[in-house]
């Protein structure tokens, strides 16, 4: 499995921009899309999500975020990723297409994990 989604979501966390940028230009494929519930629109450049992911750093910087499960079909895949942790957590699910090379080439997410409907 293509280390993709944990270099991407590991550069969230990293408040140093030359360090972030490295990790999202080695996670990302040629094309990209992303879209989460807090994007106004599905951002469709490595630039865009650069710049994102940079916000996300500068309103909570050092908040870790991190891959916590990872489950893939073909070259596909579903990634929960935990924000903060206890009380301050959250969690998130994020569906991916991944390339040949395992490179992230969208990737949609979603608040929290799902719930079965009671």
């Amino acid at each position: 499995m293509s280390t993709a989604l944990n270099d991407f979501f590991t550069a969230w966390a990293v408040e140093d921009a030359a360090e972030r940028n490295a990790l999202i230009d080695g996670a990302l494929g040629a094309s990209i899309l992303y879209a989460d519930p807090r994007t106004d629109a599905a951002l469709t450049s490595v630039d865009a999500i650069k710049d994102y992911v940079a916000m996300f750093s500068q309103m909570a910087p050092g908040m870790p975020v991190s891959v916590a499960n990872v489950s893939t079909t073909l070259n596909f895949a579903r990634a929960t990723v935990q924000f903060g942790t206890a009380e301050q957590g959250q969690l998130g699910q994020y569906t991916a297409d991944l390339d040949d090379d395992g490179k992230i080439t969208r990737l949609i997410g979603f608040v929290g994990v799902g719930a079965p409907d009671a």
